[in-house]
């Protein structure tokens, strides 16, 4: 499957990690994500919780308990995720440095 496309997106207050999270994740499974990663942000729906990541799934990162939640899709071992750079691909390890907690769920 290639998603190197994805790799043009770049962050705006319209489209940000949260849609692009969405739309790597329907354009591996098919599903469409926006109202179930919608809901359990707000505090309203759910995801399974994983103990490690499993490939496709949703890695989830903190700054800290006020900040908001960054959003990536683990596939094949590397995490695509937007920030205000652009869009990467990357090891889990190089994201999450600055970050205080990583949680995968599915």
């Amino acid at each position: 499957m290639n998603l190197e496309h994805f790799l043009s997106k770049e962050w705006s207050k319209d489209y940000t990690c949260n849609e692009f999270a969405c739309d790597v994740w329907q354009a591996i499974t098919g599903e469409d994500l926006r109202q179930r990663l919608d809901d359990f942000l707000n505090g309203s729906g759910q995801f399974e919780r994983l103990d490690e990541p499993i490939s496709p799934c949703l890695a989830y990162y903190k700054w800290n308990d006020q900040a908001s939640t960054h959003v990536g899709v683990f596939f094949n071992g590397r995490v695509w995720h937007l920030g205000l750079r652009g869009a990467q691909n990357a090891n889990p390890q190089i994201v999450k440095i600055g970050f205080k907690t990583v949680e995968y769920y599915r």
